[in-house]
C-alpha cells in the first residue's frame, strides 16, 4: 500500500491582490497555508471586498506587530509553527523580509541584495549604468521639500516618485519648475505604508509602457511568460493591460527585462519587470520582485492555461516541472479599470451581473461600491470597477475590455 503523501506547509508573509489566489491553490493541492500579518485593515482598503473570501481558506494566522521586522517573524514561525515546506509572499512591501527570511532559515528564497537594489529607485539606476544595462539617470532627494532644492539640477520634463513606493502613489510628471512647486505639496502629505519620504528624480521616458512578466528558476534562467502592454492615464495611473504582446519590440523589451535581472543579481522567483519602448529603443522603468498585482496574474493564467501564482508556490518548494518553455499561449487576455476625474459620490452603478454579460467578461472587482466618496484620479487606488476579459488573441480581448469599461461608465453616475 503506497504511503500517504506527506502534507505541505506554505508560509505566506502578507499579500497582495493577484496573491489572494496562492489560497486558493493550496487548498486545491491538499497544502496547508500559514498567514502572517500585521493586520487585515490594509487588505480591507486595498482589495475589492468580494475577494476577501480568500482568505478564508488560510488554515492558520499568525499575527505580528510587524510582519516587516525579521526578527519578529523568524520568533513567530519558529512559536506557531511546527514545520513548513516554504516561505513566500506575493506583497511588494514583503519580498525583502521574505528572502531574508528564506536565507535564515536556509530555505529556497531570492538574494536579499537582488531586492534591496530593485526596491531602491536611485541605487537600480545607478546599478543599470555601471552594468551597462541602461542609460537613465536619478538624482535622489531625502524629501519632498528637497525637490525644490535641487530644482536648478533638473533637466525637464522629468518623472518623480518615492525611493520606495507602489500603487504608483506619489509618482508624477513634471513638465517644468511650476509644475514641481504645484506637486511638492501632495507629495509631502503621502501616508502610507511602505512609501518612503524620499523621492527619485529620473529622466522622462515617452513612449508605450510594457511589462515583462518572468519566472527565475535559478541565476540566469529566466522562464518568460510574455509581455504584457499597459494603459496609463495622468502619466503614472496604470489603468489596464492586455496580454500577450508580440511585435517588433518583444524581443529587445524581454532582453532587456532579463539583462536588468541578472545586473542586480534577481536570481530566483517571479518579477514583472516595467519598461518603456522610446523611440530610440527600450528603458527600463523599474523591476517588481513578485508576479504583477491587480489581479495581473488573472490574465496571464487565462492566456496561458497556467496559474503563475501556483507556479511561484511550486518553485519555493522545489516542485516546479523543469520543461522548458513552461509557458505557452492559448488565447488572449486583458484587464481594464474605470476610473473618474470627477470627484463626488457614486449614486449609482450597474450590478456585477449587468457587467458580467458583456462579451468576454470573465471578473467583475467592484474597487468602489455605490455611495462611496471618488476623490479624483491619482493612484490605482482611484479604480471603481476592474473587468478581465478574454478573446481569441490579444487584440480582441483588450476590445471586449473597453467595451465592458464603457458600459459601466454609461451606466454610472457620480455627484
Amino acid at each position: 500500500m503506497p504511503k500517504p503523501e506527506i502534507e505541505k506547509t506554505i508560509v505566506s508573509i502578507e499579500t497582495n491582490f493577484s496573491g489572494l489566489d496562492q489560497f486558493l491553490f493550496n487548498k486545491n493541492k491538499g497544502y496547508l497555508t500559514v498567514l502572517v500579518t500585521d493586520g487585515f485593515e490594509r487588505y480591507n482598503r486595498w482589495f475589492p471586498e468580494e475577494s476577501l473570501k480568500k482568505l478564508k481558506l488560510v488554515d492558520c494566522v499568525i499575527p505580528v506587530a510587524n510582519s516587516n521586522d525579521l526578527d519578529e517573524v523568524l520568533a513567530a514561525l519558529k512559536s506557531h509553527v511546527k514545520t513548513f515546506d516554504a516561505v513566500i509572499t506575493f506583497a511588494e512591501i514583503r519580498t525583502l523580509v521574505t528572502a531574508r527570511v528564506n536565507q535564515a532559515l536556509g530555505l529556497r528564497g531570492t538574494n536579499p541584495a537582488a531586492i534591496e537594489i530593485a526596491q531602491d529607485k536611485h541605487r537600480f539606476r545607478e546599478v543599470l549604468c555601471e552594468k551597462g544595462v541602461d542609460t537613465v539617470k536619478s538624482i535622489r532627494v531625502d524629501s519632498a521639500d528637497a525637490l525644490w532644492e535641487v530644482r536648478d539640477e533638473i533637466n525637464f520634463p522629468c518623472f518623480i516618485k518615492p525611493l520606495q513606493g507602489h500603487s504608483s502613489l506619489g509618482s508624477v510628471v513634471c513638465n517644468n519648475i511650476a509644475d514641481l512647486e504645484n506637486h511638492i505639496p501632495a507629495l509631502k502629505a503621502i501616508d502610507e505604508d511602505w512609501i518612503s519620504q524620499s523621492f527619485v528624480i529620473e529622466d522622462y521616458l515617452e513612449g508605450p509602457l510594457v511589462s515583462v512578466e518572468i519566472l527565475t528558476i535559478a541565476p540566469g534562467q529566466h522562464q518568460v511568460v510574455g509581455v504584457s502592454d499597459r494603459d496609463v492615464l495622468n502619466d503614472s495611473v496604470e489603468v489596464g493591460a492586455s496580454f500577450p504582446v508580440v511585435d517588433e519590440h518583444r524581443d529587445a523589451v524581454v532582453a532587456k527585462a532579463c539583462a536588468a535581472l541578472d545586473a542586480i543579481g534577481f536570481d530566483f522567483g517571479a518579477s514583472h519587470v516595467e519598461i518603456i519602448v522610446t523611440s530610440d529603443g527600450p528603458h527600463l522603468v523599474e523591476v517588481n520582485t513578485r508576479p504583477g498585482g491587480s489581479g495581473h496574474t488573472v490574465m496571464l493564467d487565462l492566456s496561458t492555461g497556467r496559474s503563475i501564482v501556483g507556479d511561484c508556490v511550486e518553485l519555493a518548494l522545489g516542485t516546479l516541472p523543469s520543461r522548458r518553455p513552461l509557458y505557452q499561449i492559448e488565447q488572449g487576455a486583458a484587464w481594464k479599470c474605470f476610473t473618474s476625474q470627477k470627484t463626488g459620490r457614486i449614486v449609482s452603478i450597474p450590478s456585477f451581473s449587468a457587467i458580467k454579460e458583456n462579451t468576454g467578461v470573465e471578473e467583475v472587482w467592484f474597487h468602489h461600491e455605490q455611495g462611496d466618496e471618488i476623490a479624483g484620479l491619482n493612484s490605482n487606488f482611484s479604480w471603481i470597477v476592474q473587468v478581465m476579459c478574454t478573446g481569441k488573441d490579444r487584440l480582441e480581448a483588450k476590445v471586449n475590455a473597453a467595451r465592458a469599461i464603457q458600459f459601466v461608465e454609461q451606466q454610472t453616475v457620480i455627484a
